[in-house]
């Protein structure tokens, strides 16, 4: 047998948390590698790297020099190291040292800096596009920095810093800021809106996650009650929290665990109201390639629509990021509130599984699923409102392409019995997109 164990690490997710057994997204050969299991480990090596801080690297390895050599160990290295979103390639190799094994970390950086033109889509504004830059692994700590100016559909500016790791137990820094100039169909005004939105988060053990929120929220109207201000101009302060509980297996691609969180904002200024958001995914192995997603997503709001709750901020269905099968400037009109209740069952097939790909000078980890889904939503702001019959539902099929920076891009045909055939475009997983205020 081969003293030396060859191990494509960017096909691995994190070992089952029960039963100890590595589980994959393909095939892998782990048998060579388990050849060395419970061996002393004498050295861990990490190679490859040009940008990352070792640092940054060597806080994601809890496989230790001196103890046994553990393959879901090590499975659940490469999970963390893969989660950073900065490495096109993780390849770990096992060779033996005396009586015991010597790890060796190969990574492959994705490009630090990504210039490129970038575009956005909604069903209501159309397509927007321009310059985008993504910035992956700022300092070499995995920071993330990505900005935008888009033109077409709608104009808008934006900026995101992630830095995801700062100190302590995942002591964490989101900041989102944004302008947006665009003519809401659906409310019947011309929007120029600003936006500053930042966030303190930290874990709560290894799967709990808490975090402190502020908002700034300006908004615009060129038509007289729009906003809750007479002069057309509201100025919205929110202050939130959020917990959460996160067991996926992989923050990519995940095939098992949960993804939940329970969001609360107050909404002050112009407005004097309550949100909350309930957000509970579940994702289920199938087969190696096969996975199954439950999602359910709960928003509610207090106060009345038009007195203390802006019209803008109301939910309408339809569409790519609510229920597929509708076009929102139809669905949209019908069923709308202050409120929503939004399920969807999506069960995905891997073709490509995410893997390094060459692009002229540029390595990238990209892959591609294939999926059919069914969902069910509505809206209401009454109590009366919410009735079975004002739920609506709709199934379909799509492609998605795995990349790096949006997570994915979806291309859906969804079908309902009184919406038709409709074909829809969207970037990012819908459990994600179909919390933004525009979708």
């Amino acid at each position: 047998m081969s003293r030396r164990a060859r191990w494509a690490g960017v096909l691995l997710a994190a070992a089952a948390s029960l039963g100890g057994a590595a589980d994959t997204h393909a095939d892998t050969d782990l048998g060579a590698l388990a050849g060395f299991a419970n061996r002393a480990v004498t050295a861990i090596a990490v190679e490859g790297y040009r940008v990352t801080s070792e640092d940054v690297i060597r806080r994601e390895i809890r496989s230790k020099v001196g103890q046994p050599l553990s393959v879901a160990t090590v499975a659940a290295d490469v999970q963390r190291l893969d989660n950073l979103s900065v490495f096109a390639e993780i390849i770990v190799e096992a060779e033996a040292d005396g009586e015991g094994a010597r790890l060796v970390f190969h990574l492959k950086e994705m490009p630090a800096w990504v210039p490129w033109l970038g575009f956005s889509y909604t069903e209501q504004d159309g397509f927007s596009g321009g310059p985008k830059i993504s910035a992956l692994n700022l300092a070499g700590h995995a920071i993330s920095l990505n900005g935008k100016a888009y033109f077409g559909g709608a104009e808008q500016y934006s900026a995101r810093l992630v830095w995801p790791w700062i100190a302590g137990n995942h002591l964490s820094a989101d900041v989102y800021a944004a302008s947006l100039n665009r003519h809401d169909t659906l409310n019947g005004f011309n929007e120029s809106s600003l936006e500053l939105t930042p966030q303190i988060g930290t874990y709560l053990g290894d799967h709990g996650r808490l975090s402190g929120k502020f908002s700034l929220f300006h908004m615009t109207s060129d038509v007289a009650g729009i906003t809750l201000s007479k002069d057309n101009v509201d100025d919205l302060p929110r202050i939130g929290l959020s917990m959460g509980w996160d067991t996926r297996d992989s923050w990519r691609i995940p095939r098992r665990g949960w993804l939940s969180e329970l969001e609360l904002w107050w909404t002050g200024g112009a407005g004097d109201f309550w949100s909350m958001n309930l957000d509970l995914r579940r994702w289920i192995p199938v087969t190696a390639t096969h996975r199954l997603l439950v999602s359910g997503l709960a928003s509610l709001q207090s106060g009345t629509v038009g007195e203390n709750v802006p019209v803008y901020l109301i939910y309408r269905m339809g569409g790519a990021n609510s229920v597929r099968g509708y076009n929102i400037e139809d669905l949209g009109t019908r069923i709308f509130g202050k409120n929503q209740l939004i399920g969807t069952a999506e069960y995905s097939v891997t073709l490509l599984p995410l893997q390094r790909w060459d692009i002229w000078k540029f390595a990238l980890r990209l892959g591609l699923d294939v999926a059919v889904f069914s969902d069910l939503g509505v809206a209401w702001s009454e109590s009366r409102e919410l009735t079975a019959d004002r739920a609506r539902a709709g199934v379909g099929a799509g492609v998605r392409l795995l990349v790096p920076g949006s997570e994915m891009v979806r291309l859906d045909v969804g079908w309902s019995r009184d919406g038709g055939l409709h074909f829809h475009f969207a970037s990012g997983s819908k459990p994600v997109a179909q919390r933004g205020r525009i979708r």
